[in-house]
């Protein structure tokens, strides 16, 4: 029975409320309305060296913009959870076309787009809803959620907790997050240009 329950508890949606878990879409939306992209980037750099490494210095993040951005994101994760089954912002190629054509169409996109992903493969490019169901390969739901929930406390403790994250997680949940920033922000722009 202990078990049965832990599984229900488990990946649960808790910060989106009922409209954003109809459209989680308009979650992806809003968190690049809320600041463009090498922003989000900086901030998610700024809260890992601030969670995870020793510094002489003060914190770069301020409380309330940690906290705040901590939300976003967690609520970015939860709509990617909701979405990683759909084939969103997707490019339709041959496969024997597409790297000559992905090539191609990448740099035409890249010239009208004013910031465009940077650790992305050409594939996850082509197809960024696939970066949304590798990441939850790699941890579910609930395994971002409590480790982002020690980066904020990291981030916010004024002493250094070295035991509390590994080097190959905050290595690998940073990379993800970076990946899942560049795709949804590219599906995201995708999804504007055919409304």
């Amino acid at each position: 029975m202990k078990k049965q329950i832990k599984r229900i508890s488990d990946n649960r949606i808790v910060y989106l409320d009922n409209d954003e878990i109809t459209d989680p879409i308009k979650v992806v939306h809003d968190f690049f309305s809320h600041s463009w992209l090498p922003n989000h980037l900086k901030m998610l750099k700024r809260w890992r060296n601030d969670a995870a490494l020793e510094s002489e210095g003060s914190k770069k993040c301020k409380p309330d913009y940690l906290v705040y951005n901590y939300e976003l994101t967690i609520k970015l994760i939860e709509a990617a959870w909701l979405l990683k089954n759909q084939k969103l912002g997707r490019l339709d190629f041959d496969d024997k076309q597409e790297n000559d054509i992905a090539k191609w169409y990448i740099k035409t996109e890249r010239k009208k787009l004013r910031d465009y992903p940077e650790n992305l493969s050409i594939r996850e490019i082509v197809k960024p809803s696939s970066v949304l169901k590798k990441m939850f390969r790699i941890y579910k739901l609930d395994g971002y959620k409590k480790i982002l929930n020690t980066w904020l406390h990291n981030a916010l403790s004024t002493s250094f907790m070295e035991e509390s994250l590994s080097k190959s997680e905050v290595i690998t949940v940073y990379e993800q997050l970076v990946k899942l920033f560049e795709a949804t922000w590219l599906i995201s722009e995708r999804l504007k240009d055919r409304n």
